[in-house]
């Protein structure tokens, strides 16, 4: 996806925007899945070994939620005019096709935002948590885990520009450290995509008002 990126000034098309994240997201969903399982010989319930349930998750979700958005506010507030932001416009033509082919919003905003894109990047970010941590029990090397995980997070967002990089970055902590608090994959998973769901559903709403 970089390579075409690079290389294609067309961009992605709104199909592809579709179909990348399914295909690529759940591709790698199911290869971390063999890596942790039979390379490294974890068990797949780190990702999940803490206690809770259904009505519980939920409920953190909602307040990830609520932190997330009280991050983006403070964050465009105070370093939108100091980092560089590129806008997607990508997602934006995608959205103005969402509304003449809905079609395009039910396989967005169910497979591709759950899978593709929720559960693709909480599980990288899990994997990365378990699976270095393993290395030491000490206080210091679990907290640099958590921010190097957050920084490779940040970093994969570089199309968004500095802004992007430093932003998510920041929420991936709070997500690292909610992870390391309570061991929990789904609430991040919920959080994620009532996140990114509530702004492109509101986008599609405002958008022509702008």
């Amino acid at each position: 996806m970089i390579w075409h990126r690079n290389h294609d000034t067309s961009g992605f098309a709104s199909r592809e925007l579709i179909l990348y994240p399914l295909l690529f997201g759940g591709g790698c969903i199911f290869l971390l899945l063999l890596l942790k399982r039979y390379f490294l010989k974890e068990p797949l319930k780190d990702f999940n070994s803490g206690t809770g349930f259904l009505v519980k998750d939920f409920m953190w979700s909602l307040v990830l939620t609520v932190i997330y958005f009280a991050l983006f506010y403070l964050e465009r507030m105070t370093l939108m005019g100091v980092l560089e932001f590129r806008s997607n416009q990508e997602l934006l033509e995608l959205m103005l096709d969402m509304r003449e082919k809905p079609i395009l919003i039910i396989l967005w905003f169910l497979p591709v935002l759950w899978i593709g894109i929720a559960l693709y990047e909480e599980l990288i970010r899990v994997f990365m948590l378990t699976s270095l941590w393993k290395f030491s029990d000490s206080k210091l090397w679990t907290i640099i885990v958590i921010f190097l995980t957050s920084i490779l997070v940040g970093l994969t967002h570089w199309s968004q520009g500095s802004y992007g990089i430093v932003t998510i970055a920041i929420k991936s902590l709070v997500a690292c450290f909610f992870f390391f608090k309570y061991r929990r994959l789904m609430p991040l998973v919920i959080a994620h995509a009532l996140y990114d769901g509530i702004q492109v559903a509101m986008l599609l709403i405002i958008y022509p008002n702008i």
